[in-house]
């Protein structure tokens, strides 16, 4: 009998050393000899110990409250759910459970400095009826805690009886000089065989104490990183999961910003174009009737006639700085339509190839950035290339906008840092898009832009 406690007493001093150092918290070290060795002996008097031992004790009265407590409100609200009120006691029962998770974070990771990032919930307040339905239960991290609130009551009892067993064990079998030997008091039927009242039996007990009381602390440690993990997997994201949230959300909010942006643009064109300009072109016509009254002065007839040019080169400026920002045509009517009112006057024959449904619109930020694209290409066709014939592509590859400008030049174009096609590039990229430029020498050219549909 003897044999056999000091066999598990050994085993569980091997599992509990091994598992010491695989634990990510300061009462113990990853690192091998010495180091290990003393953790593990250091471990009954380290903080890290008892936070683990305060949340384990403290892991069955949560547990326990938050069950009986919900459950009872779950059952009310099933009984009550044919009258409607039902469905606000289920709603309240789930915020119960979203409250009793916050606690379990805390409780689980006490003492530690890092915490994993609590999973997200989806917005109930300010949804209307609706949206306040599907965000209550149709949440995957609002079932989640529903889930770990039926996990953790069996769980929490189990960890709190198998750790509180072995600090009983440690403490009793160290203590029992006071309490057994003093008072005659009885051992349980494994120590049966130490219950002796000699010298050696008593120092035996005592040995076994001081040995079991770094396997409690080290199991302690083991029990509430293993709890942990649990917590971790049900009710907090991964540091992955939570770097997509986010990257959604700034590919959310950009699409916002060119949204309004596209807006703006649209409000500054359309006031230029019915404010200033048509101010301009009636300031010339005036001055051009002006002008023509003032035959016996020429020094004020000059005046006007400057006055005049300057008017019509505040009204050429204007009408380069509207169609910088987006032609009338591509706001009213769309892509294909504002291409083809550019490709006739140009001095190299351009076709449109367009597969897009007639009348099909696209997101502002998609038609601006296509149109930019085009028209940057198209002049760079008639600069550079030397062509006899050109092609503007546009088509639908799933959720994105294929943009080709195809001419039979002489190729040669490149990327240059600073140059108009490096600009096409990053006003692409900006909408997270693509962009690519094959122009061997003797061409043909080909410049290819891959801008999403969603963008906008």
């Amino acid at each position: 009998m003897i044999g056999g406690a000091v066999l598990v007493t050994g085993l569980l001093l091997v599992l509990a050393a091994l598992a010491s150092g695989r634990i990510p918290v300061g009462a113990v070290t990853a690192s091998a000899g010495i180091g290990r060795s003393r953790a593990f002996i250091v471990s009954p008097i380290h903080p890290v110990t008892w936070y683990a031992n305060g949340a384990i004790v403290l892991g069955p009265v949560v547990a326990v409250l938050a069950f009986a407590i919900l459950a009872s409100l779950a059952s009310v609200g099933f009984t009550l759910l044919f009258v409607g009120v039902g469905v606000l006691i289920l709603g309240l029962t789930i915020e119960g459970a979203r409250l009793v998770a916050r606690l379990e974070r805390r409780r689980a990771f006490a003492g530690e400095p890092v915490r994993p990032i609590p999973h997200a919930y989806r917005p109930v307040a300010g949804a209307g009826i609706t949206g306040a339905f599907r965000g209550e239960f149709a949440d995957e991290n609002r079932w989640r805690d529903v889930v770990y609130l039926a996990v953790n009551l069996p769980l929490a009892i189990i960890e709190a009886a198998v750790v509180g067993s072995f600090w009983v064990l440690a403490l009793g079998l160290l203590t029992s000089p006071l309490w057994y030997d003093t008072s005659g008091g009885t051992l349980v039927w494994f120590l049966q065989p130490l219950a002796d009242h000699g010298t050696i039996a008593i120092g035996i007990r005592v040995a076994l104490g001081l040995v079991l009381l770094p396997v409690a602390a080290s199991l302690s440690q083991l029990v509430i990183a293993l709890h942990r993990g649990v917590v971790s997997a049900l009710l907090c994201t991964s540091e992955s999961r939570e770097l997509r949230r986010q990257v959604e959300q700034l590919r959310e909010s950009r699409s916002a910003v060119l949204d309004s942006e596209a807006s703006e643009l649209h409000r500054i064109e359309r006031d230029l174009h019915d404010g200033a300009q048509q101010r301009l072109v009636m300031l010339t016509i005036d001055l051009g009737l002006a002008a023509e009254r003032l035959e016996d002065d020429p020094e004020a007839k000059a005046l006007v006639l400057e006055s005049q040019a300057q008017a019509r080169e505040a009204l050429a400026e204007i009408r380069d700085l509207v169609r910088g920002i987006a032609p009338s045509i591509l706001l009213d009517r769309g892509l294909a339509a504002a291409l083809e009112s550019i490709v006739g006057p140009g001095p190299v024959p351009t076709t449109i190839v367009s597969t897009l449904a007639p009348g099909e619109r696209l997101p502002a930020a998609t038609e601006r950035t296509a149109y930019f694209v085009a028209t940057e290409a198209l002049a760079n066709v008639a600069k550079h290339s030397g062509a006899t014939r050109c092609e503007v592509r546009l088509r639908r590859e799933w959720a994105h906008l294929i943009v080709e400008v195809w001419d039979d030049g002489a190729g040669g174009a490149t990327l240059a840092a600073g140059g108009g096609l490096d600009g096409l590039r990053t006003r692409v990229a900006g909408v997270d898009g693509t962009f690519a430029v094959e122009s061997p020498p003797g061409g043909p050219t080909l410049v290819r832009a891959s801008i999403p549909v969603a963008a906008g």
